[in-house]
């Protein structure tokens, strides 16, 4: 996988201007470890902005992967649901999208945009010319995102 990474992070480089970092580490977590971890379930107290999320929690569908990867800019460190899968062009686009992140982090942008939304839309963005580039299709048929759920991801809110 690491050589994908580095492929990966190249193609961002040439893109953005942005530096290559070092890799970022991969750790693997189930479903409901991941969704904890991004959501902030088990932390006391709870985020505010998670509270209803997080009760609505013993009605997660155990199927779903959804969310299949974050990035954790604290750490380095890309967390990726243990049924990822980097053989499909779903998985490798999610790899793709958290890279993104990374190289943002590691650059700095984040200090420098009015909202985490920018950051997802550059991502969301990317990710799209990657992956029309490599495989001819859209982000929106490879991950099944629509464009209403890509607006409310990259608007700044004032929540």
């Amino acid at each position: 996988m690491k050589e994908i990474i580095i492929a990966m992070m190249m193609w961002i480089h040439t893109a953005t201007g942005y530096s290559i970092p070092e890799i970022p580490d991969i750790n693997y977590l189930n479903t409901m470890e991941l969704r904890s971890y991004a959501y902030g379930c088990e932390l006391t107290p709870i985020p505010t902005h998670n509270i209803e999320l997080c009760a609505a929690k013993k009605d997660w569908d155990l199927d779903r992967t959804n969310p299949i990867a974050l990035y954790d800019d604290k750490n380095k460190t890309i967390i990726v649901n243990k049924k990822f899968d980097i053989e499909t062009i779903h998985d490798k686009s999610v790899l793709f999208h958290e890279l993104v992140h990374h190289m943002q982090f590691e650059n700095d942008i984040d200090s420098n945009v009015e909202c985490i939304g920018d950051l997802e839309k550059e991502a969301y963005t990317l990710q799209d010319e990657w992956l029309q580039e490599k495989y001819s299709v859209s982000v929106w048929d490879t991950i099944k995102m629509n464009r209403l759920f890509f607006m409310m991801i990259t608007s700044c809110n004032d929540y």
